[in-house]
This record gives structure tokens, sequence and C-alpha cells, in this order.
């Protein structure tokens, strides 16, 4: 409960200050009742009384010096953020969302009155409040980690207690797509090429499009550049063949996306600083994704920012890549150097950002993949090397990353728990927070 005291502080106030520094409470509080047995009315001097009781944990004490406090000077958000960490610590949840609701009214951007307002919320087990609140302050700071913790944890609770039924995943109400899209994987396994196909052709299915699957790729760069060369469609997509979706009209996104963006993928970063796409770390990351191996009964939902897109991106993964065929045929994949199955997707993304094509992350297509990559191995490393003696990357060690995931137990629970996380970043609910 150590917040910066009032403004306008005496000497004689910031005398309190210094000895609470050093611990000398006695002598702190003796200053404090000195100065109140002259003025009475006086709320610096009460709000440092409640601070020197709250680090004796006399909470009783320090809840009554600020509500004193906050009714001489209602408009201090100061002292109504420190009546509601003395309610919060005195397990009295509602005062304290009403003291932290008190400062975000006058604060909205106070991110400490957010995640703390959800805090609270989560431990008197209103949960869709908390991810609330959680999720602004998670927005407003994308490097409070405990935030996006937080809040996808108390997502994935509220999902699996049934608590996000308002939340529908809506339909994109726009004319079917004019667009035409040729749809290339490659595959050399005969059940992964069975889905594949039938989940784009049922993707797909009121799109004019073509479906190309490659099942002699000696690299997916080479694969990839042909497919794109003998293609005449306007969209070309990209994909893994190990992926399923989650979006029921994703091809309507996709395709919408493709109208602000030259290329788009579900996850990547607005920097590139070397070989992976979390070298660069928080806050760059962009993207929401599934992971799930067929036939295992966990769902691992992954989210690296708090809204599902992002654009001034620099790179993309791999997983799936859409881009309107002329960034393809201008931009193609190296296939001399990536003449394997790593690193293709950062080095022709990165290329065609730094060219200008506008790259953007779509979380919210709602891809499923059944890996999660494999990195470190030989070949990983080889082609590693190859991308940082291009792009001059690698030279700094990799920043701290993280994708912020819940395991959950069926599609529709992830479904259900993307479709709230994205309500949750509307402009409706931001509103309600």
């Amino acid at each position: 409960m150590d917040e910066i005291p009032l403004s306008g502080s005496h000497g004689q106030l910031a005398r309190v200050r210094e000895l609470l520094r050093q611990g000398d409470l006695a002598r702190a509080d003796a200053i404090v009742n000195e100065r109140l047995a002259r003025i009475a009315g006086d709320a610096e001097a009460l709000y440092m009384r409640a601070l020197i009781a709250a680090r004796r944990r006399d909470y009783r004490a320090a809840i009554a010096s600020l509500q004193q406090a906050v009714a001489i000077e209602p408009e201090s958000s100061i002292a109504w953020l420190a009546l509601g960490n003395a309610h919060a610590r005195s397990d009295e949840f509602a005062a304290a969302a009403d003291a932290y609701s008190a400062v975000i009214a006058r604060e909205p951007g106070w991110v400490d009155a957010h995640f703390n307002l959800g805090q609270v919320l989560r431990r008197s087990g209103e949960l869709l409040a908390a991810a609330r609140a959680l999720h602004t302050a998670w927005s407003l700071d994308p490097m409070l980690f405990d935030a996006a913790r937080q809040c996808v944890a108390t997502i994935a609770d509220c999902v699996r207690r049934g608590e996000t039924e308002f939340v529908a995943t809506r339909g994109e109400s726009a004319e079917p797509p004019s667009q035409s899209v040729t749809i290339v994987f490659c595959s050399i396994d005969d059940a992964k090429h069975d889905r594949a196909v039938a989940l784009y052709r049922r993707l797909f299915a009121g799109v004019r499009h073509e479906l190309v699957a490659i099942r002699d790729a000696p690299s997916l760069a080479d694969a990839y550049n042909r497919a794109i060369a003998q293609s005449a469609t306007d969209v070309v997509l990209l994909s893994h063949d190990d992926i399923d979706v989650l979006q029921p009209d994703f091809a309507a996104r996709l395709l919408r996306e493709l109208r602000t963006f030259d290329a788009i993928g579900v996850v990547g970063s607005t920097k590139m600083e070397g070989p992976a796409l979390g070298w660069s770390g928080h806050p760059h990351l962009r993207g929401w994704i599934t992971h799930h191996v067929p036939g295992s009964g966990q769902w691992q939902v992954d989210v690296l920012h708090p809204r599902p897109g992002a654009g001034d991106i620099a790179i993309l993964d791999g997983v799936m890549l859409a881009a309107r065929r002329d960034a393809f045929t201008a931009v193609r994949f190296d296939a001399g150097t990536f003449d394997g199955f790593h690193h293709y997707d950062l080095d022709w993304s990165y290329r065609a950002s730094r060219a200008g094509f506008r790259l953007g992350v779509a979380g919210d297509l709602l891809v499923v993949h059944a890996s999660r990559g494999n990195y470190g191995g030989a070949d990983w490393e080889r082609y590693a090397s190859r991308f940082c003696a291009i792009h001059g990357a690698g030279v700094t060690e990799p920043k701290p990353s993280s994708f912020f995931g819940a395991t959950l137990d069926s599609a529709e629970q992830a479904r259900a728990f993307f479709a709230c996380l994205a309500e949750l970043g509307s402009s409706r609910l931001q509103r309600q927070c």
C-alpha cells in the first residue's frame, strides 16, 4: 500500500515519507499525529496516517483514515486506490471494488486500478467482470504479464463454468466474397491430406476456389513458388496440412482482412530481431492460436496479445499465410537458401514487409495447429544461421516472450474462449469496464 503521496505535500510530510522509507513508523506516526492535532481536516496527513497503519497491518485504522481523506478530497484518486487496497487486504471485496471503480471513474487509464479491480472481482467469484477489468489492464500495459495470465485464466474459468452464453460468434453480414482463392498445402500423409481437403472444401464452399495439394515437395519454398506461379486467382492461401479452423466464417473474414492488408497470418511480430518469431519478445508479439493433437482431449488456447487483429507486422509464422497474389509474385520465396522446411516464412514475410507490403495478423480466424513446431534441431539451426546471415539478425539475446494460455476440454470451449476474448476487446465492453 506504499502509493505515491498526495500532491502539494509540505516539508513536514516529506519528512514522514522519508521516515517511512527508513521504516521508522513511530517517528512518522508522531509527526502525523502532531499535524492532525493542528489541522484536523488535512487529507494528506490522513493519507499518511493510513500508510502507517497499513505498514502495521492495521487495515481497519487505515480504512477509517482513508474514508476521512476521500470525504475531504473526493477527487483524490491515490486515496481511493489506497482505500481499495486496504479493503482488499481485509477481504472486503465489494468495498474494494467500489473504491477501485472510483479511481477508474476519475482516471480511466490507471492500470493498477483496473488490475486490482480484476483481482478482487475474481476473488469474489465475479469472473466475467474480473476478466473485463484484467483485459483492460492488459490492453493498457501489454507488459503487465500478471494481468495477461489472470485474464486468460479467468476467461477459461468462465467457459468451464458456462458463464459465456451471452457471447456468440457473430457471422459476417457482408455479401459473399467476390475474390477467388487458390489454397495450397503440402502433405505426404494420406490422413492429413484428406482432412485438409475436407476442411478447405467446407470453409470455402461459397467462394470460387481451387485446391492444390502437393505430395512431393522438396521444400515448402519451392512448392509454394510453383503453385503461386500456376495460379490465376486473386488470393493465395498457404497452409500446413495439420491445421483445423474453429471460425465458421473463416473465408469471409480472411478475404475481408485482405482488403486492408496485402498479407496476413495468425501469429506475428511487429519487430524482427532473430531467427524465431518470439525473439523480439513482448510487447511486439501478436496473434491467437489453438494447439490440439487430433484424438486428444486437450485444446490449448494460446494468446500473444489481448486483441485479435494487428497491423505494422514485420514477420509472420507460416502455419497459415494468405496474401494477394501480386504480393506473392512480387516477393518470391527464397527456395535456393531455404531449401527445406524452416525459416521460409520468416524470410518471405520480412522481405515483403521491407518491400512495402502491408502485413497483418488476424487471430480471430481461429486456426488450430496440431504441432508447436520443431525448434532447436540440427535442420532448424542450419536455416536459422542462414536467416541471420542474410538479415543481420540474432546479434542480441532473445527477449522474454510467452504465449498466455489455458487448457480446455473441447473445440466448443475453445471457440467460446476466443469469442469472449474478442468481446472483451470490443468498444462496447471496454466502455462498460
